[in-house]
């Protein structure tokens, strides 16, 4: 039976959603105790029902649980926070007086707090109406052991929830205010990252933003721009590792006729085009020594020549730099000037990469999805799970830039309205060991969810086999009724005419 138990919470604790922990949890109780009916609620913080699940014996929803159950006996446990066990609860005369006892014919009852701490946080309740004595101390020990798993899963899934309904409420408050809309995340780390930006944008001090090759800097450096008071100005985003280290200082700075062979007539440079505005330098790490030193002249004074001309001119620009080098390590090799890296590094903005970021990637493909329906007029389409699970068991070197060439890529192939892996690039769900996945995922929650929704689909395949997909017959086999058998084939989106021998 110990084993049993180590089983049973085993599947609750792999939950991670406040109602599969709920839901799960009392279909096991139920087939633990042999109650007739149960119930779990958890409490806010004023002590009403925040979340409820009800079950009877067949594991069917009980229309209104509050008014099928005892609240009597769930006052008291919330009330007190001692467990309860009776035999026969008409016989007991604290119960005397309870009227939902006496109109349900109530015998056998189990009622349990959840706490974490000393806290209640909600209650057990399973109890039987045919059947005196129903639950044996072995089997109320046994609950009572099950309830502390419960318990532990259940109040990490309600902080979890909470977690995320906070962040949630801080992005959409930076969203609207700040207009972030085209920066699409829910990760905390790029929240926090959000709320910088907002903090910053006004200042007129440089910032780094450092951050792998696709990760988005680019949609940063415009964030702070079009909050800041140069909103209305230019916005001129330069990749300096893009251009001939010949022609770069011509690029920034503009030339006069004569500077060079090809120079045929004045040419003002970026620097003078963004004027009042704000002029992003990617790969700054690609200047040149000589032109750092330039480089430095213009965000110490403002001022600066055209290449070929001794004429000073004077420029206001805000400056925002990004890098997806070491810049201590290239100033220690000496390719990066040290008092040009303090000067540029006043603010620093570290975008982590996608495989820190697991939760963005499902949101992100959906993005996609629908600007590449759009861009080559087809009809709305989604992710398979396995598309899915393929995406997310991927590590991403490319980032965001690289799942955007794989939706793109699996939306021009595609020819119904669902994404499946063969759609994707192969190296996305080829040669994938089950090493390689685990080590992936970044969260042991993730892995053990993961392995739950794995195990329960080829739990259901092997029913449908050996039944030769006769669903009710598969049902019958798994021990749950087949309306939620149907809600997991559904889920896992499994085909009974692939599974028929």
């Amino acid at each position: 039976m110990e084993n049993q138990i180590l089983d049973l919470a085993k599947r609750v604790l792999a939950e991670t959603e406040v109602h599969s922990v709920i839901d799960r949890a009392m279909d096991q109780l139920i087939q633990l105790s042999g109650a007739e009916r149960g119930m779990i609620i958890l409490f806010d913080q004023k002590g009403g029902p925040l979340f409820e699940t009800a079950r009877n014996l067949k594991k069917e929803d009980i229309e209104k649980p509050m008014f099928e159950v005892s609240r009597t006996i769930i006052d008291a446990v919330k009330t007190d926070g001692k467990p309860i066990c009776l035999p026969n609860a008409l016989d007991e005369p604290s119960m005397k007086k309870s009227k939902s006892t006496i109109r349900l014919n109530i015998l056998s009852v189990i009622c349990l707090p959840l706490k974490h701490n000393r806290d209640i946080f909600g209650v057990i309740y399973l109890d039987n109406r045919t059947v005196r004595g129903m639950f044996s101390p072995q089997i109320f020990e046994l609950i009572e052991s099950f309830a502390d798993f419960i318990s532990l899963s259940a109040y990490h899934a309600l902080e979890k929830q909470h977690r995320d309904q906070h962040i949630a409420v801080l992005e959409s408050e930076l969203r609207s205010k700040y207009k972030f809309d085209a920066i699409i995340s829910h990760e905390p780390k790029m929240i926090e990252i959000l709320k910088i930006v907002s903090q910053i944008a006004n200042s007129e001090a440089t910032v780094i933003i450092q951050g792998e090759s696709g990760t988005g800097k680019e949609l940063i450096a415009r964030s702070i721009h079009y909050n800041s008071s140069r909103r209305d100005k230019a916005f001129v985003p330069i990749n300096c590792g893009a251009l001939p280290e010949n022609l770069l200082e011509s690029e920034l700075f503009g030339h006069i006729k004569g500077a060079f062979t090809g120079a045929v007539s004045n040419k003002a440079g970026w620097f003078e085009t963004a004027n009042g505005g704000t002029i992003f330098l990617d790969e700054v790490s690609e200047m040149t020594p000589a032109l750092q030193v330039k480089f430095i002249r213009v965000l110490q004074t403002g001022e600066y020549s055209r290449v070929g001309s001794r004429e000073i001119r004077h420029v206001d620009v805000r400056v925002i730099t990004a890098t997806n080098q070491n810049l201590k390590e290239l100033i220690n090799e000496g390719k990066f000037r040290k008092d040009l890296y303090y000067r540029l590094n006043v603010i620093e903005i570290d975008l982590p990469p996608l495989r820190e970021r697991k939760c963005d990637i499902p949101i992100l493909a959906k993005h996609f999805i629908n600007v590449y329906c759009e861009k080559y007029k087809k009809s709305q389409m989604h992710l398979s799970h396995d598309a899915e699970t393929c995406l997310l068991t991927y590590d991403f070197p490319g980032n965001i830039r690289e799942l955007e060439n794989a939706v793109q890529r699996a939306v021009a192939l595609s020819e119904g309205d669902t994404i499946v892996p063969d759609l994707l690039p192969a190296n996305l769900y080829k040669n994938q060991s089950i090493t390689g996945k685990a080590s992936q995922f970044s969260t042991l929650t993730e892995a053990k969810r993961q392995a739950a929704e794995q195990a329960e689909r080829e739990f259901v395949k092997d029913c449908l086999r050996a039944t030769n997909g006769r669903i009710r017959k598969a049902a019958k086999m798994a021990g749950i009724d087949a309306s939620n058998f149907h809600k997991i084939m559904k889920k896992h989106e499994i085909n009974t005419a692939a599974l028929k021998t």
